[in-house]
């Protein structure tokens, strides 16, 4: 498979933002939203979208350890590649950047927590799904923080790139 110029840069940054979750930083802020949105703008190929930001946290996940919720999480992030595909391929604009990467940060926090639930924590109730989903909304502010925060980076760096790094006649 022949990727483009702007594939390849897209890969780079996807992976450089995945291991973002190998820093120190604190609770639920990585880069995950920030490239999940941007493969599934930049990169053709459905299934390497998917697979793309996926394999790069699955590879996190092997050096940070594996947890019992790490389907859902990788549900949550097919989510914002679907998402990016149906809303920002018409046409990227600042807005819908801003409205994708809130409907994606919603998805993913609504998969990862149901995910949580469904393992039993807070008990296989409505009033577990509740508690869970309520627990939850702290640590989504700091999700919110980074998926914002990633979303303008890795998409500034590829515009940017595409505009003064990229030859002429590269872009996809």
């Amino acid at each position: 498979m022949k990727l483009s110029n702007d594939e390849k840069l897209a890969l780079v940054l996807i992976v450089a933002g995945a291991a973002s979750r190998l820093m120190h930083l604190p609770p639920n802020i990585a880069a995950v939203t920030g490239v999940t949105l941007l493969a599934g703008f930049a990169i053709r190929n459905i299934w390497l979208a998917l697979a793309v930001p996926i394999a790069a946290m699955a590879l996190a996940d092997t050096m940070l350890g594996w947890y019992p919720g790490v389907l859902a999480t990788y549900a949550g992030m097919a989510a914002g590649v679907f998402l990016a595909r149906g809303l920002l391929l018409p046409k990227l604009t600042a807005l819908r950047l801003v409205g994708t990467t809130f409907a994606a940060s919603l998805a993913f926090f609504v998969l990862s927590n149901f995910g949580t639930w469904l393992e039993g924590w807070y008990g296989y109730t409505l009033e577990g799904l509740v508690a869970c989903f309520v627990a939850a909304i702290p640590f989504w502010q700091n999700s919110l923080i980074a998926d914002f925060t990633s979303t303008a980076l890795v998409f500034g760096l590829f515009l940017l790139a595409q505009r003064f790094v990229l030859p002429r006649g590269a872009k996809a």
